[in-house]
């Protein structure tokens, strides 16, 4: 099984195969926890959204019409998760959003210039992205680590969080544009962030 697709592991799983969906929940669980932990920031609250959205996962497995979905779907029940319980309300200036470790994860960039610094200095951007992240919307902030972390694209977004893909294309946008707007405030160049970030399908 170690070697089988997703896919595959899906279609197994929908047949009653634990073992299959074990495999298929352990190729989730990292990816899903840190679109959690970015989401929601608090490493307890992802850790508890993380199994409780393998756990919806696992038994309502075998509704899914199209095995191939299995990871959109996932991060389906996870973002309803947490617009249901209210988890992911904007965050105070006290509150960090992003954990002081997530600069080692891929996805939003780690480093970027900042004003008055020497030419090709970088700078941790965790503490700052934590802040800016904090302050957009909840629907733009899910927007946009859904396809900067976790590589979906604007149709997917779209069967995820069930708003037309256009609509996810301005979240995105808009939330874009206000991240490169308040970086200033933290002291890095809001030209950062490229303009034209939507063009993903």
């Amino acid at each position: 099984m170690e070697t089988m697709s997703d896919t595959q592991l899906t279609v197994l799983s929908q047949e009653g195969s634990r073992r299959a969906f074990g495999l298929l929940a352990r190729r989730q669980q990292a990816g899903l926890f840190r679109f959690l932990r970015r989401l929601l920031g608090d490493d307890e609250a992802a850790r508890d959204a993380c199994q409780e959205t393998l756990l919806k996962a696992f038994v309502n497995v075998s509704r899914l019409r199209d095995p191939r979905q299995f990871k959109s779907w996932v991060h389906q029940i996870a973002v309803n998760l947490c617009r249901d319980r209210g988890r992911a309300a904007r965050r105070d200036a006290a509150g960090p959003l992003l954990s002081a470790s997530v600069s080692e994860d891929n996805g939003l960039g780690d480093q970027l210039p900042v004003a008055g610094l020497a030419p090709g200095e970088r700078v941790d951007l965790s503490l700052v992205l934590r802040e800016v992240l904090g302050r957009l919307s909840m629907e733009q902030r899910t927007a946009i680590l859904l396809r900067e972390v976790q590589g979906f694209n604007s149709e997917e977004i779209s069967r995820i969080t069930g708003v037309p893909s256009a609509t996810v294309r301005s979240r995105i946008y808009h939330g874009l544009r206000a991240m490169r707007k308040m970086l200033p405030d933290y002291g890095v160049a809001g030209r950062a962030f490229g303009e034209g970030g939507t063009s993903d399908d």
